[in-house]
Formats: C-alpha cells, sequence, structure tokens
C-alpha cells in the first residue's frame, strides 16, 4: 500500500503556535456553540423551557461540550481518539428532548443521557466482532448525511427563514453571498497561511455587511450577564415509571445509535486527513473516541444536559485549512468550558447575523459532503459498495424531508425515520450486514501458526483452488500470498496460538482474510533495503511481504485488541491481475 501525502501545515502530533492553535479552537467552536443554543432556544421560543432554563441548558451543553472535546483529544488508554474530534449537541436528540422534558422536566433529560451512555461503550467493547459492519463505505455514508441535515438549515438561515419579515429579503441574500464569496475565496486563491482562516473572515465579511444593512443586532448581547452560571436550574436525575417514558428511552437509545454511527464515520474520517501519511485506518483510535462519547453522555447526565456527540464541520475542513493538530481541539475546548461562565459570550454569537452564518456553514457541508465521498469509495467501488451508498444516501435523503410513505411510519420509528444521520446509519449498516450475513461460499482453515503447518495451508489452498476452478496463475498467487503471510506471521508470538484463514469467493476475486492475536509486524509497508546485494540477512526478512503486495491487491492489516486482520483480494482473471513482481538487483 502505498503512502499518500496530504498537505498538512500541522498534522495531528504536531502543536501550532498558541495564535494559530487559540485562533483555530475559537473558530471550531463557533459551529459547536451554534448548535449548542440552538436546542435551548427553539424550546424558549415554543414556551417547552423557561428564560432561566433555556440559560441554564446552554452554559451545561458548552461546559459538557468543551470537556468532552477535551477527552476526545487527549486520549487516557483507552478512552479518546486523539485526534481534533469536537463535541456538541447532537440535533437526533432534538426530537427525544423536547419529549423529555415536556413530560418531566430536565430532570429527565439527565436520566436519560445517564442509561442511554452505555451504548457507545458496548459498541466499543464489542467492535471487533462489528469490524466487518462499521466500515469506511459506512462511515463516509453517515458523513455524506451530516450535511443532508445540516444543507437545509443551513439555507433557511441564509434566506431568513428564521427571523420574522426577512424571509427571503434582499438584505439577507446579499449578507450571505458576501460571506459566501469571502470563504470561497480565501479557499481557492488564499496563501495557506491566511487560508487558515477562511470561514471567521467570511463569518465577519457578512456580520459587516449585516452591520451596514442594518441587520446585525445586540439585543441578546446587552440583555445577558457577563459572569455567571444558573446552577440553581439543575435537577437530579428522575424517571417516571410511565410508558410514555419508556417510549422517549427508546427514542433516546436510537438517537444514541444514530450519534454511535456518526462518531465511527467522522473517527474515521478525521484519520485520513489529519496524518501526513496516511497509512490505514487505526480502529484503536475509533473505539477510544467511541468510549469518549460515552463518557461525554455520562458528563451530560451529571450536568443535567442533553447528550453530546462528535460534529463533522471542523473534519471537512480540515483538508482546506491544512491544520489536524489535536491542539486545536484542546484550545477550543478550554475556549467552550470558559464561554459556558460567561453568558455575555453566549449572547453575542446568538446575536451574530443568521445569514452569514448560513452561508458559512452551507459552504463547510460542501466541503464535509466531498470528504464524506471520498471516505465512502476509498475502498473501491463495486456492485455492493454501489448499492450500500446509494440505497443509504437517498433513503436518508428521502427521511430528512418526508419523501417516502411518510403516514405508513409507525410513530416508534420516527426518530429513524425523520432524521438523514439515523435513517442513512441504518440502512448503511443493514445493508453492510446483509452482504456479510448472506449465504456465500467460504473455505476455512484453522492451525497452529507453526512452521510445521506451513505444508497444511498449502494443502488448504491448491484444494480451495480447485474447488473454485480458479485459473492456473490465480491459484499460484493465492498460493504463494498464503505461504508468506503465513511465514511472517509464524514468527511471531508463540507457535502454539490458533491462526485462521477464510477464503471468500466473488465473481472476479478471492477475499482472503487471516486472523491471528499476536504482535506482528504491518504487512503493508514492508522494510527494503537499498541495497539488495550486500544487505544483511535481518534486512531481507520483508521480501516476501514485498511479493504479497504485489501479487495481490487491497492488502490491509488492522489491529483491534490485539486481533490482527489481514486482509488481501486475489484476482480470478488473469486480466485483472496485477503484473508479475519484479525486485531489481
Amino acid at each position: 500500500m502505498r503512502e499518500r501525502e496530504t498537505p498538512l501545515r500541522y498534522a495531528v502530533d504536531e502543536r501550532p503556535p498558541v495564535a494559530i492553535a487559540a485562533g483555530l479552537g475559537l473558530q471550531n467552536a463557533l459551529f459547536v456553540i451554534s448548535g449548542a443554543i440552538f436546542l435551548p432556544i427553539l424550546m424558549r421560543s415554543l414556551g417547552i423551557v423557561t428564560f432561566d432554563q433555556a440559560a441554564f441548558l446552554v452554559s451545561a451543553t458548552l461546559l459538557t461540550a468543551g470537556l468532552s472535546t477535551a477527552v476526545q483529544a487527549v486520549r487516557l488508554g483507552s478512552v479518546g481518539s486523539g485526534y481534533m474530534l469536537f463535541m456538541g449537541t447532537s440535533g437526533a436528540f432534538f426530537a427525544a428532548t423536547m419529549d423529555a422534558i415536556e413530560l418531566a422536566g430536565i430532570g429527565f433529560v439527565a436520566a436519560l443521557a445517564l442509561i442511554a451512555a452505555p451504548t457507545e461503550w458496548l459498541v466499543a467493547r464489542f467492535f471487533r466482532v462489528l469490524r466487518t459492519i462499521f466500515t469506511p463505505t459506512v462511515g463516509g455514508v453517515v458523513v455524506m448525511s451530516v450535511a443532508v441535515l445540516v444543507v437545509p438549515i443551513a439555507l433557511d438561515q441564509w434566506q431568513g427563514s428564521f427571523v420574522e419579515g426577512k424571509e427571503g429579503s434582499s438584505e439577507f441574500l446579499l449578507i450571505g453571498a458576501v460571506s459566501a464569496l469571502v470563504m470561497m475565496a480565501m479557499i481557492v486563491w488564499a496563501p495557506a497561511r491566511f487560508r487558515l482562516w477562511s470561514p471567521i473572515l467570511g463569518l465577519a465579511a457578512g456580520s459587516l455587511t449585516a452591520l451596514a444593512t442594518g441587520d446585525w443586532h445586540f439585543t441578546q448581547t446587552s440583555e445577558a450577564a457577563i459572569v455567571g452560571f444558573p446552577i440553581g436550574e439543575w435537577e437530579t436525575p428522575t424517571f417516571p415509571l410511565t410508558g410514555e417514558a419508556f417510549a422517549v428511552l427508546g427514542a433516546f437509545v436510537i438517537a444514541t445509535l444514530a450519534g454511535t454511527f456518526e462518531t465511527v464515520g467522522d473517527a474515521i474520517a478525521v484519520q485520513k486527513v489529519s496524518q501526513r501519511s496516511f497509512r490505514r485506518v487505526d480502529y484503536e483510535s475509533v473505539r477510544g473516541a467511541l468510549n469518549a462519547d460515552a463518557v461525554g453522555n455520562a458528563l451530560a447526565g451529571i450536568m443535567c444536559t442533553t447528550p453530546n456527540t462528535t460534529y463533522s464541520s471542523p473534519t471537512g475542513m480540515i483538508p482546506v485549512i491544512g491544520v489536524g493538530s489535536r491542539w486545536v481541539a484542546l484550545y477550543g475546548a478550554g475556549l467552550m468550558i470558559v464561554i459556558a461562565f460567561f453568558p455575555v459570550v453566549t449572547g453575542f454569537v446568538l446575536d451574530l447575523p443568521l445569514a452569514a452564518i448560513g452561508a458559512v456553514t452551507f459552504v463547510t457541508m460542501l466541503l464535509l459532503f466531498v470528504m464524506g465521498l471520498r471516505l465512502a469509495v476509498s475502498g473501491g467501488i463495486n456492485g455492493r459498495t454501489t448499492l450500500i451508498i446509494g440505497v443509504a444516501f437517498w433513503g436518508g435523503f428521502a427521511a430528512q424531508n418526508g419523501l417516502f410513505f411518510v403516514d405508513k411510519i409507525p410513530d416508534a420509528l420516527e426518530p429513524i425515520a425523520g432524521n438523514s444521520i439515523s435513517a442513512s446509519s441504518v440502512l448503511a449498516v443493514a445493508l453492510t450486514a446483509l452482504f456479510r450475513l448472506a449465504p456465500r461460499k467460504r473455505f476455512r482453515w484453522r492451525g497452529r501458526a507453526d512452521a510445521e503447518e506451513l505444508p497444511a495451508v498449502l494443502k488448504f489452498a491448491q484444494e480451495a483452488a480447485e474447488s473454485m476452478r480458479l485459473p492456473v496463475r490465480a491459484a499460484n498467487q493465492l498460493e504463494l500470498c498464503l505461504e508468506e503471510v503465513f511465514t511472517h506471521l509464524s514468527t511471531q508470538g508463540e507457535p502454539d496460538r490458533i491462526l485462521r484463514i477464510e477464503l471468500s469467493p466473488d465473481d472476479s476475486i478471492v477475499d482472503v482474510m487471516v486472523t491471528d492475536r499476536s504482535e506482528s509486524r504491518d504487512v503493508e509497508m514492508p522494510n527494503v533495503p537499498p541495497d539488495l546485494v550486500h544487505a544483511e540477512s535481518e534486512e531481507l526478512r520483508d521480501l516476501g511481504l514485498v511479493l504479497l503486495n504485489e501479487m495481490a491487491s487491497h492488502v490491509t492489516h488492522t489491529m483491534i485488541s490485539d486481533w490482527q486482520y489481514i486482509s488481501f483480494e486475489i484476482p480470478k482473471s488473469s486480466e485483472l491481475a496485477p503484473p508479475p513482481a519484479t525486485v531489481d538487483i
């Protein structure tokens, strides 16, 4: 597998100057803050909560989001992704949260968050079993579905749908257009050092335009307290034992699963754009992201507010701004924690022109959609991935916009059927599981990882090749590749451990999966000395892996919870096969 260079100024482990890290932290925090304040303000406008309760929810949500973002970035043991993943309120929880507060108050929301928190921990715990379901294709579809959810809201903000008397106004068209054009111009033409600030400069340009047209008011800023935290509105977690309460709990669990799928997608996507030389997905980091998400939901329960999930917007901007450092997340987390105790800052964010916010968010979602599409097709395109992407994406689109037999959908499925992220996630996971579990001819071998077992492995390969009626060349490639993998693994760890091989023939290829439990070296990136003639024997030990990577296609080496999963494909037809391996001496 060849390395792919990513044009990054600061990769995940590199520390930018304080000004850049803090500035980008604030820029990304604005996406989270706008989401965190949306639900409380909406519930206040509908009369579901009082003004003091809305203020409490805003402060508690920002504090929880800041702490959760820090946990994601630090990666303490098995908790945290170690990447720049910002946390905030998920739209999947909006309907269930409003129902919960109407039924039994804020304390019921706290109880639901605490009960639902272990859901993601369980998924992380058994991620090894679910590895074939939570694929980059599924993750990419989920990331794409975020754009489906957010783009209509962003466009409504741009055209003034949330401001009385301003819907479709020329002023809002101008404000949003200035924001979008400035941001896109910065992305396309600005030098890299200025491209960092394209979102915030677009927002600033739109805000100044709104000030000139008289559409930037400071009502919330002037009325908000400078310092404070309305802790008096905190309530003890409570769970009423009624049928309605358990129905809301079901909706909360479904929303948590939707957040889980989104976290998996974001945790995979952020790795691809935050490393200079991306090699493969680190599924231990994905498990850490899920564990951190569970911690964030538990913190939300303790703080008596809505659960959190990862935000995709900052990840979508990494390829543009060229900064994927976790320090950005740490500074952003610190700023969110500080802002939670300064209502005047929250008021200022509330007063920012919606047209400018909507336009900047719209451009960001366009970038995020393309990133999700690239992630979805990163493993290659075939009939199955085409069907998964097409059905899941457009199914989510139909669900979000109520385009498909809405009156036939049971109320219990509303958390799934009314949200693009939930619907796309469920469809993508269901189709992937269906294809994985569908009846399919498989050939399996199980034996000791001992060099003495090599003849048995070769005999298994020969018999399987005959049963699959492989051409001579494909059969030889299969035997040779299995020999190199088995020889490599037999030198690692205890020889008495059990090693498993599974062959799954398809129309044009044979999928090969080798499962082992050892600390073997990476088969994707073999070490080859520059001078083969004068190399020591120890330096030549990876030549077999070079041959493997030349003879097979899509070679991947995945490590999850001390388990090694080495997979590759052998083309059945000689026309599809890679050229014979050559070594220049």
